[in-house]
């Protein structure tokens, strides 16, 4: 018997103006788990949304079990034991746990709903797959993990021979990490195969039996993980070597920027202080829960927050304030979820990058398109987002192309404090990079930068100081020569005053 169960050969496929995939090669083996790889735009998801029946390839074949196959929707896939797992939960919030789990394959009558034979059934499989989540909760009740696994047993009970997991990682904690990779080597054993789309390369290494790379839309390399090396995933990833992953380029100046002394969010936390200095990238750090991702949010007016005081270049700031008013006054934060908080994803890039900043391109209360393109057109430059064209929509981009979106729509304003909320999650090595020498261009500027974000190698390398969060707390400050991940660690977990 051969020991691929899938084989993509000469998969090609165009967008107007793009040739997202050309002539890829693409196979998977029965019980193995596949990091599929590459830069945000590298043709990936364009690949795996072929092999789930959402597009429909323009040249090359599918070959499942050794019989060619043609989807042409979704459904199709699904009833073939193809599931997807996709970035953004797709689960209907309001129904239970059952009834996500099988949902369009109900156990009724012609008349009637059998609610507690679903719920015995869904109760069986979460009880199999040793998942502690409550068959009868309203998925709205769950958790991020929780409702991604929820995603799982859906797949599973729908008898999926192949499970793509896309970026399962990206919003879940490293103790939650831990909880899936043990549940993807229990299906590894049971013959299920796994392909894995992360950008975190130390969890390719941890889990993934072989590694296949695409590049720009070209097959690049594939092979078993233990014969690759992480500078060699990024060379063959970027196609070239980066030798410096965490840039630090910044000069600290002693002016503050802006200070904060006593702010607080009902429910959220209490009574932080800390300055930012000109230059400086000051990171917020904690475990989930802790209140970080909420300090950027009362800073600039997402939730309504108190202070005893608070200054941005040595003029008061008024707390609570309102977001409009943070902006106009020289505050930007970029968000955690650019695709929510951050964009209008159906509308061009030219129209995003004008929404907040009309006054600049209007004249007599109209706005000028073509001054519009001009200034989306110098952002796409400075930037490098790669498109082709101003006019692309938003949702036709990568995810790290979205993020430089996102950036130019603030930094037109020419801001004096930029608030980075996991300014790098969900995008590819070499973007990353760019985002880490952007904020030190930023701070070399003169600008202040506040980056919250829970990747340890992120914070420990780009930070200048650190302010650790725990429980809504305060937990510690560290200088830069005392930041490490141990420091940071204990300090989050309450062990460090």
């Amino acid at each position: 018997m051969d020991d691929f169960i899938l084989k993509m050969e000469g998969i090609s496929k165009s967008f107007p103006g793009v040739k997202a995939l050309d002539s890829v090669s693409f196979d998977l083996k029965r019980g193995e788990i596949l990091a599929l790889i590459g830069e945000n735009g590298a043709g990936k998801s364009t690949l795996m949304k072929i092999l789930s029946g959402v597009y429909r390839q323009n040249e090359g074949k599918i070959i499942l079990e050794g019989n060619e196959v043609r989807f042409e929707s979704p459904s199709d896939a699904i009833a073939h034991g193809i599931a997807v797992i996709y970035q953004e939960l797709n689960l209907s919030e309001d129904l239970t746990v059952a009834e996500n789990i099988y949902l369009g394959r109900e156990s009724s009558s012609w008349w009637n709903l059998n609610r507690r034979k679903l719920r015995r059934r869904a109760e069986d499989l979460l009880r199999s797959l040793n998942f502690p989540v409550p068959a009868g909760t309203t998925v709205k009740k769950l958790n991020v993990s929780e409702k991604q696994l929820v995603e799982i047993a859906r797949a599973l009970a729908s008898d999926a021979k192949i499970i793509v997991m896309d970026e399962p990682t990206a919003t879940i904690t490293e103790h939650e990490t831990a909880i899936l990779f043990r549940l993807m080597r229990e299906l590894r054993e049971k013959g299920v195969s796994i392909v894995f789309i992360s950008h975190r390369l130390e969890e390719v290494f941890e889990i993934a039996d072989r590694v296949t790379i695409l590049r720009d839309g070209s097959f690049i390399s594939s092979g078993p993980t233990e014969s690759y090396t992480g500078d060699r995933l990024i060379k063959d990833m970027v196609g070239r070597r980066i030798d410096d992953m965490f840039p630090k380029e910044n000069l600290v100046t002693e002016e503050p920027v802006f200070m904060v002394d006593g702010l607080s969010v009902s429910g959220h936390f209490e009574n932080v202080s800390f300055e930012v200095k000109r230059g400086e990238i000051f990171g917020i750090a904690g475990l989930v829960g802790s209140g970080k991702g909420a300090v950027a949010l009362a800073i600039y007016g997402g939730l309504k927050a108190s202070a005893n005081r608070a200054e941005l270049s040595k003029r008061p700031y008024p707390i609570p304030i309102r977001p409009d008013r943070a902006l106009a006054r020289g505050v930007i934060l970029i968000p955690e979820d650019r695709k929510t908080q951050g964009l209008v994803t159906p509308l061009s890039i030219t129209k995003n990058v004008v929404l907040p900043n009309t006054e600049l391109v209007s004249k007599l209360g109209s706005i000028s398109w073509g001054a519009s393109k001009r200034l989306a057109e110098a952002m796409i430059k400075r930037l490098t987002i790669k498109t082709p064209s101003p006019d692309q929509r938003i949702n036709n981009l990568s995810g790290g192309n979205q993020q430089k979106v996102v950036l130019a729509k603030g930094l037109i304003k020419s801001p004096e404090l930029v608030i980075f909320v996991e300014p790098t999650r969900g995008i590819d090595v070499g973007a990353k990079v760019e985002v880490y020498r952007l904020m030190n261009e930023l701070a070399n500027q003169g600008k202040g930068i506040i980056m919250i974000s829970s990747e340890l190698p992120e914070v420990t390398s780009m930070s200048d100081r650190v302010l650790v969060m725990h429980r809504g707390r305060q937990a510690a400050i560290f200088e830069r020569k005392d930041i490490n991940q141990q420091n940071i660690i204990s300090a989050a977990m309450g062990e460090q005053r």
